[in-house]
């Protein structure tokens, strides 16, 4: 990696930091003492339900390696539907079982998902068989979490954040936790009773920030029902965002919490239907909900930067989550996906120029000497490109779901004018 002043590093590792969690979902710089965990060994498990350490009581929605899916037909069965909302997003500080933090979290988050396992050694040594390092790559680049897990993301920001603190993991919680910070809703379709069910549809959503001074916090006991974005709807056919006579009319306003805000919204409900953010191959397994095959599954995602909802194109994405044998309730759950050049490019250097006031050369070195040298995995389909450098780079994140009432109200969310321009592109 170039050489830096002391000075230059800590600018660039606050300014890398906050980039790695803001791309996720937007929060402000804010700074809080350091709390840093010890370094973890790569295939040790850890807290957060690692690979094999149920003891034999089955798979965990935070596996390395999701179960597969199991046999029988991969249509609809007219099997019930569950809602879920995210009370709490871990990006790689915080360790997801203990809620404390953490600065190996990272390591226990995320999937295999090129299906090999770097050591430490095998990254300075620069001999994956997956890809080689990017110009500029540190020695330590490639080095897998525990049980193989793929998390470039994750590493930077726990590197970043014990060169410089911030209190945005704890902060993005405590927004959560009361609704005023926007979060997915995941809706499963076409559930079997039992573990075990070839196809169960998922749905991803984003959900409208709940305004304080309006209406009362979600109080995540099952009543809650939420306002979609419509952002994460198809709105094709609707015409100006549906604002006729097929309204929200249907949505009165709700006693329980976060959903009671936009009923005069006057978009249709029936947008529900229509999700833009499909796992159409999900199934179940000793009931565990996968969202597809692990490493064989481009998808676009709604992810948040700076408030605003962005969409992007993944190579590869994973989703999973633990149901209770009622499945009724969830249990660990993890998403990871594998983001490619173009689209680092494209969605994260006008993050970037923001994150810098708006100075080109510093956004380039943030993007150019920090957040491309991560990339850790090959091109698609296989994620392993031997003797290439690496193009694309691995973001995982861990959940705390909560179940929740279908929302019935789509809404136009918060959005926020780029503070850059075009992006300085």
């Amino acid at each position: 990696m170039v050489s830096l002043p002391r000075s230059a590093a800590l600018v660039l590792g606050a300014l890398a930091l906050a980039s790695a969690c803001q791309a996720v979902i937007g929060l402000e710089d804010k700074q809080l003492d350091p709390k840093p965990g010890s370094g973890g060994a790569a295939g040790t498990g850890g807290a957060a339900g690692s690979s094999g350490d149920a003891g034999g009581a089955g798979p965990k929605g935070s596996d390395a390696v999701p179960p597969k899916r199991p046999p029988g037909p991969t249509t609809p069965g007219g099997g019930a539907t569950r809602w879920f909302a995210a009370k709490t997003i871990f990006l790689g500080t915080y360790d997801p079982v203990t809620k404390k933090p953490d600065s190996t979290a990272w390591r226990r988050i995320g999937h295999n998902v090129d299906g090999e396992c770097t050591t430490a050694e095998i990254s300075k040594s620069n001999t994956s068989s997956t890809c080689v390092q990017p110009k500029y790559a540190p020695p330590d680049s490639l080095e897998d979490g525990d049980d193989c897990r793929d998390n470039a993301a994750g590493r930077l920001l726990a590197v970043g954040i014990q060169v410089v603190p911030f209190s945005f993991e704890p902060e993005l919680h405590a927004g959560l936790l009361t609704g005023e910070t926007a979060t997915y809703l995941l809706r499963l379709d076409d559930l079997a009773d039992g573990p075990d069910d070839p196809y169960v549809r998922g749905s991803l959503y984003v959900t409208v920030p709940r305004d304080p001074t309006l209406t009362k916090p979600p109080s995540w006991n099952g009543s809650d029902q939420f306002v979609v974005d419509v952002a994460s709807v198809d709105t094709s056919g609707v015409g100006d965002a549906g604002t006729g006579d097929a309204g929200a009319s249907d949505a009165s306003a709700s006693d329980a919490g976060a959903g009671d805000a936009a009923s005069e919204a006057g978009l249709p409900s029936s947008l529900i239907e229509k999700p833009l953010f499909v796992f159409e191959t999900g199934y179940l397994s000793k009931n565990v909900w996968v969202s597809g095959d692990l490493g064989e599954s481009p998808r676009v995602v709604p992810l948040f930067a700076f408030d605003r909802l962005t969409i992007v194109d993944t190579v590869t994405t994973t989703f999973t989550l633990e149901l209770t044998p009622q499945h009724d309730q969830a249990e660990s759950s993890q998403l990871s996906v594998a983001i490619g050049t173009s689209e680092l490019e494209k969605n994260f250097r006008p993050i970037a120029l923001e994150l810098t006031n708006c100075v080109v050369p510093l956004q380039k070195i943030l993007m150019d000497s920090y957040v491309l040298p991560a990339r850790d995995l090959g091109t698609g389909p296989t994620l392993k490109t031997p003797g290439t450098p690496c193009e694309a780079e691995s973001f995982a994140f861990a959940f705390e779901w909560k179940p929740v009432k279908a929302p019935v109200t789509v809404a136009s969310g918060l959005t926020k004018p780029a503070k850059c321009g075009d992006g300085g592109t």
